[in-house]
């Protein structure tokens, strides 16, 4: 039996949702109907992580024509960029808080993800779209559900 990509990516999916289940599981904070804490949102990008790939690596178990590769060369190193930018970030959270650092990686982000595609963004867009998508979880967070984010190590 070959393997076919989603079911690769199925079972990656799955993992990064252990992963993440078992990463959230040690927040301290208890989760209560009065103060759902921090555990909330993360549980449940975890359970859609683990739900989704489910349905994936069923999707390919069942599928019957000719897949592609599951990664290219230049699909892996994209991959591993992004994965050492989000760790980069997760460290500059931590030393410089969550509105410092957000708007900046985001913009990383989409500019490194602008320049493999066909689709041209302007600069003044991605600037735009960065600030926004910082606001946003900062006001659903801090406004809407009365939490805080990292404010960093140095400004904290």
């Amino acid at each position: 039996m070959k393997v076919k990509r989603d079911q690769v990516t199925g079972l990656a999916l799955i993992l990064v949702g252990i992963v993440f289940a078992v990463l959230i599981s040690q927040f301290k904070t208890p989760f209560t109907p009065e103060y759902p804490g921090p555990k909330l949102l993360p549980g449940i990008a975890v359970f859609g992580l683990i739900v989704c790939g489910a349905g994936v690596f069923v999707k390919g178990c069942l599928q019957k024509e000719a897949d592609t590769p599951v990664l290219t060369g230049k699909g892996l190193i994209r991959v591993l960029i992004t994965f050492a930018v989000l760790c980069l970030y997760i460290l500059g959270m931590k030393f410089l808080g969550f509105l410092i650092v957000t708007p900046f990686i985001v913009f990383g982000i989409t500019t490194y993800f602008a320049k493999a595609s066909s689709v041209e963004t302007k600069l003044w867009v991605r600037i735009v779209f960065s600030l926004a998508v910082t606001f946003v979880i900062w006001g659903m967070y801090v406004v809407l559900f009365g939490m805080t984010l990292p404010e960093g190590l140095l400004f904290g």
